[in-house]
């Protein structure tokens, strides 16, 4: 029946989540009650140390013999010497345990946050859900940066439950043997104590999980006001920004302020009662004859077991408080662990004559309509093969399907008559390179973004890629050359720059197929012309695939599929789709006489 308790229930799911070292509950449950047993004694020690300065004991307790019986070997003008000798080594020793139990308890902790930063990230490479297509990037970075730490704090938090637990009962213990009737009278006022705590508990759990949803909004609001910058310059909306982001921070001061307030509960409330408590024990004692010893032994128990108290309870709200912390981070880690795509073992060898669609039928989720129906085609080895069709027309969905980044509805992509599944997902993606308009470069150095397409490049090779690429020249002329760091997706270089530098690291990598998805669209036309005429030469005998709009960069394919509502709709080299009526004929006549009208 206790393990339905909310409390028994959130210590289940953490311990569960944490996945904290086999040795580590153990190792801080033994140090705590080593800890409460040294302190417990120290305080006890006052008993025999005030009878040595003359207290009287009008009835002696059930201890009195065992006192007797160690302090024997002790002369008689020794003992008061020798209990503060004793008193003293006892609170050395708890210290010392006591740190090493703080020691343990922060090992646990940071490494217990650090496997879980890890788990989440794997997962969020890894995963089944596409977060761009859901909107959760900035779920994400919360649960990272902010929630497992949370988890990790709450497994601090559960230790210091058992810490306090043991020294509440060290201290109990050794209160009944001192007075029942004090102790019991004791328990009367904690279990006021208590009762307050359970009621402030619920309010911690609800204003907990509320904290977890508006810290996902305030990081919402942070991430689309720093990526939009330009945006919202352009449309003069600083104002309205600065009115949303203060909203939104100050939603958060409030429900972390009730929190707050919350996890404060327990210290006054202590306090109070310990106050009342102490008052009524004094006027107790003196009616049940306890003695001055005998009451200041249990004074000094009861006054340290405040502090044990109050963490107990404090450690309680403050769980409670972190289960929205703990449940965004099991239920991220639980709708991520199946991973994205199944994957066989075999190596990917180098394709020998072509990768092809057999019938591929993709749809991006049940009930949506088919963005790709009974598509049927070949990609040569060595030769260009370019897509192309209107916007929707699918061809970046034939794009990520090459590319393995999702598996077709129905029919098969397979290299070379070998299902795309039966490879190992990582040596297929080496036999690929991916180019696309929206140039991803990392906040880092020239060399270290060229250097991503072949981590155990030297210099030298870098340097040579960047030349194929026609991007030697201008890096050398920055002053830092290839140490140039580029900020924020490279926003220091221009369009051209960015995409000569990604075409540098698509050279280093070598691939087998190239695939080029709009690469060049948002280029100027002399800027376009430089790259076009770098990766001519760098494409010279490879397998290329290219996905455009603008006709004029496929003219020297040597093979053109044209895609309209996820079909294939015509197929041929272009002097031969050129000759005949169709798409590819009316997209071109349709393209060039635009342009003729606007040279004129």
């Amino acid at each position: 029946m206790i393990l339905r308790l909310p409390l028994f229930t959130h210590l289940r799911r953490l311990f569960r989540l944490a996945a904290a070292p086999a040795w580590a509950g153990p190792t801080v449950v033994a140090l705590g009650l080593g800890g409460a047993a040294l302190e417990g004694a120290g305080l006890f020690l006052f008993i025999p140390l005030i009878q040595s300065l003359g207290a009287s004991t009008p009835q002696p307790g059930s201890w009195q013999p065992l006192f007797d019986w160690l302090l024997a070997p002790v002369p008689a003008h020794l003992v008061t010497a020798f209990l503060v000798g004793v008193l003293c080594l006892s609170i050395l020793l708890k210290n010392a345990v006591h740190l090493i139990n703080t020691w343990v308890t922060r090992y646990v902790e940071g490494t217990v946050a650090h496997q879980l930063r890890s788990r989440v990230f794997d997962q969020t490479i890894t995963s089944c859900i596409d977060y761009r297509a859901e909107n959760k990037r900035t779920d994400i970075v919360t649960t990272i940066a902010n929630n497992t730490w949370k988890v990790s704090e709450g497994l601090s938090l559960a230790y210091r439950l058992m810490v306090c637990s043991c020294t509440f009962v060290v201290f109990m213990l050794l209160m009944l043997v001192i007075s029942v009737r004090l102790t019991l009278l004791s328990m009367v006022f904690l279990l006021f104590a208590v009762s307050a705590v359970r009621l402030a508990a619920r309010y911690a759990d609800r204003t907990g999980r509320a904290v977890v949803e508006e810290n996902k909004q305030f990081g919402l609001r942070m991430w689309e006001s720093i990526n939009s910058l330009q945006v919202i310059r352009a449309f003069a909306r600083e104002n309205y920004e600065l009115q949303r982001f203060r909203q939104t921070s100050d939603r958060v001061r409030r429900r972390l302020l009730r929190l707050d307030m919350l996890w404060a509960t327990p210290t006054p409330l202590s306090e109070i009662s310990i106050t009342i408590l102490i008052g009524a024990l004094i006027v107790v004692a003196d009616s049940a004859s306890v003695g001055i010893a005998a009451l200041a032994a249990f004074l000094s128990l009861l006054y340290r077991l405040q502090g044990p108290t109050r963490e107990l309870l404090q450690s309680k709200i403050a769980l409670d408080g972190l289960a929205g912390a703990i449940d965004d981070v099991e239920n991220f880690l639980h709708a991520t662990e199946r991973p994205l795509l199944d994957q066989g073992h075999l190596s990917a060898p180098p394709i020998a004559t072509a990768v092809e669609f057999r019938d591929v039928s993709f749809r991006y989720a049940p009930g949506q309509p088919l963005a790709l129906q009974d598509v049927s085609f070949s990609i040569p080895v060595g030769k260009t093969t370019a897509i192309v069709g209107e916007s929707g027309a699918g061809k970046s969905t034939v794009m990520a399907l090459l590319f393995r980044f999702m598996d077709p509805t129905s029919g098969e992509v397979l290299a070379d008559g070998m299902p795309l599944p039966a490879f190992d997902l990582h040596s297929w993606r080496k036999r690929l390179a991916l180019m696309s308009q929206e140039v991803s470069l990392f906040n880092d150095s020239i060399a270290a973004n060229i250097a991503y397409g072949g981590l155990n490049s030297s210099l030298a090779d870098i340097c040579e890629a960047a030349r194929i690429a026609k991007a030697d020249d201008f890096i050398r002329s920055f002053p830092e050359g290839y140490d140039t760091r580029i900020g924020d997706q490279g926003m220091r270089l221009s369009g051209g720059q960015r995409q000569r530098i990604a075409l540098a690291r698509t050279i280093l990598r070598n691939p087998d197929i190239l695939l080029l998805d709009e690469a060049t669209n948002a280029l100027d036309v002399e800027t376009e012309q430089a790259f076009q005429i770098a990766l001519e030469q760098y494409s010279h005998d490879r397998t290329v695939v290219v996905i455009a709009h603008r006709l004029s960069t496929v003219q020297s394919a040597d093979q053109i599929i044209v895609m309209a509502e996820g079909r294939v709709v015509e197929m041929g080299s272009p002097d031969q789709l050129l000759q005949r009526p169709g798409q590819f004929s009316r997209l071109h006549e349709f393209q060039h006489g635009r342009a003729a009208a606007g040279a004129s």
